[in-house]
């Protein structure tokens, strides 16, 4: 019998660090220096604070560099980092700063420029809640998909990779451990964020689900799917 999933959300609070850049080397500090906490912050995060609104900005590090010191070309190569590639923080730090430290090679006058408004360094500090959402079997998991809020969802699939460093997310774990459907938790686990907003990723892990299920209707076997 599967493990019954209980779903849980979060309220992620804002905390200011004291830390602020006005100038790309002082990014770099910072992005060199701060917190695990502070990246997934500055990165995952913009999937729920700012990503229906700041679009197409997919993070606040592009987003700064673009509209506190106008170097849109360093921006678009930091929104062009997909988040789905680094497997741990520290791969995702390094790629940040690799980007940065190559601009300075192609454009070393941006490092003079010094922002109006400075870039401030955030940290989080999250407070978890149950909900009284349960999956006791997939056609379970995938009723309480449908209804769970964009919270539920964001904190199970997204911030939940910050306590697991980037490896993977609670849907796929689960299924895979509790349900034994390795395949159908790889699909979900692959899914790029960087295609969608938070009820887009609703939709798409229920588009995956229900594929999944009317091949089980016909008969097949999870082995060799994919969608």
């Amino acid at each position: 019998m599967a493990d019954v999933f209980q779903f849980l959300s979060s309220a992620s609070l804002e905390k200011l660090t004291g830390r602020k850049a006005e100038t790309l080397d002082e990014l770099l500090n910072l992005i060199n220096t701060c917190p695990d906490s502070s990246i997934f912050y500055h990165t995952f995060s913009a999937y729920m604070k700012m990503r229906e609104i700041r679009l197409p900005y997919n993070n606040d590090f592009s987003y700064w560099i673009s509209n506190g010191l106008n170097e849109k070309a360093l921006a678009e190569k930091i929104m062009a980092t997909d988040l789905s590639e680094y497997n741990t923080l520290r791969s995702l730090r390094l790629r940040l700063i690799d980007i940065i430290e190559d601009y300075r090679n192609q454009k070393s006058e941006a490092f003079q420029k010094r922002a109006d408004d400075p870039f401030h360094l955030f940290d989080i500090i999250r407070v978890v809640y149950l909900t009284d959402k349960f999956a006791y079997d997939l056609k379970s998991f995938r009723e309480a998909i449908s209804t769970i809020s964009i919270y539920s969802i964001y904190f199970h699939f997204i911030e939940c990779q910050l306590e697991k460093d980037l490896q993977t997310n609670d849907f796929s774990t689960w299924i895979e451990s509790s349900l034994n459907l390795p395949d159908l938790a790889q699909m979900i686990k692959r899914i790029d964020l960087n295609a969608y907003t938070l009820e887009g990723l609703r939709t798409r892990i229920l588009q995956l689900i229900d594929g999944y299920l009317e091949e089980i209707s016909k008969g097949l076997t999870s082995a060799g799917l994919d969608y």
